[in-house]
């Protein structure tokens, strides 16, 4: 007899209280959304998914997106473009990190980048076999896991970055603490960006969590972090949807508890009218709605 599925667990609020909320097929996987009944967040269940083990991404991941493994020139190129972007973002929020880590690096271009535009020491973390051999030969130092950075000597990060990452994390709120509270300096600061789950089409096998402005600014406040700036945009795919969303956060003083999680309400009425507008944007202003790369 198989072993029954352990009942979905919210994300975010850690309720059980949820309906099934959108099934599609991903890359020849069947994969199940589920829609938290108590604070709105859209999560997989992580007793369903092969997307939750550092596996997945050590090979399989950039196989099943790219169909390689080795990096791509499209996907270099966008890193790049994001890469710049990133560096003009923090310095108009004058911000000149020492010591960086970079947690999902890929390929280091962001790294580099931040090298280049800082003046920074540099580490980033990458499961992938490739791409983190490919940031290994711009001699940056990588590792393939956070535990495995962990048991190093490492001096804490003045700046924590996890750029499309955490939407891919069985466990989102837990590595946020665990950033806060074992990898940033004391005046550290933290830089996140997820798909806009009111923009993006956000639905496939690797993401594990659907963020809002709402819940990404929710996870970070639970996670022990306020925001220092925030922001929606679509670099550099897109002029008419704002695809990404964003928070600069820092750890908040002193261990006071979060509460509890703020809900959201009317998720899946926001979710379709935003399916709406990117449809009609498709049609009316094609060229600046998906932008070459």
């Amino acid at each position: 007899m198989t072993e029954a599925i352990r009942k979905p667990v919210c994300l975010l609020c850690g309720s059980e209280k949820s309906k099934h909320y959108k099934q599609i097929e991903s890359f020849g996987h069947p994969v199940s959304y589920y829609l938290c009944l108590d604070c709105g967040f859209v999560y997989q269940n992580e007793a369903e998914t092969i997307a939750k083990d550092d596996s997945f991404y050590e090979e399989n991941y950039r196989t099943l997106y790219q169909d390689t493994e080795e990096p791509t020139a499209k996907d270099l190129r966008q890193q790049t473009l994001r890469a710049f972007d990133q560096a003009q973002f923090l310095q108009g929020n004058h911000l000149a990190p020492g010591n960086i880590l970079d947690i999902g690096a890929s390929s280091g271009l962001l790294l580099e980048t931040f090298q280049h535009e800082f003046g920074a020491e540099v580490t980033g973390v990458e499961p992938g076999n490739a791409y983190r051999a490919l940031a290994e030969e711009r001699d940056i130092q990588m590792f393939s896991s956070l535990s495995d950075l962990l048991e190093t000597n490492y001096k804490p990060f003045d700046l924590v970055t996890m750029m499309h990452v955490l939407e891919h994390l069985p466990d989102p709120l837990e590595t946020l603490r665990k950033i806060r509270k074992e990898l940033l300096a004391s005046n550290g600061a933290l830089l996140v960006e997820v798909p806009n789950f009111y923009a993006h089409e956000s639905f496939e096998l690797a993401h594990l969590s659907c963020f809002s402005p709402h819940s990404l600014k929710e996870i970070l406040h639970q996670a022990g972090f306020e925001i220092q700036a925030f922001r929606k945009h679509g670099y550099p795919r897109s002029k008419t949807l704002k695809l990404y969303i964003e928070a600069l956060a820092r750890p908040i003083v002193g261990e006071a508890e979060p509460g509890k999680v703020k809900p959201e309400a009317c998720v899946p009425l926001k979710r379709s009218l935003s399916v709406y507008w990117r449809k009609m944007m498709s049609r009316l202003r094609p060229k600046d709605t998906w932008l070459e790369v």
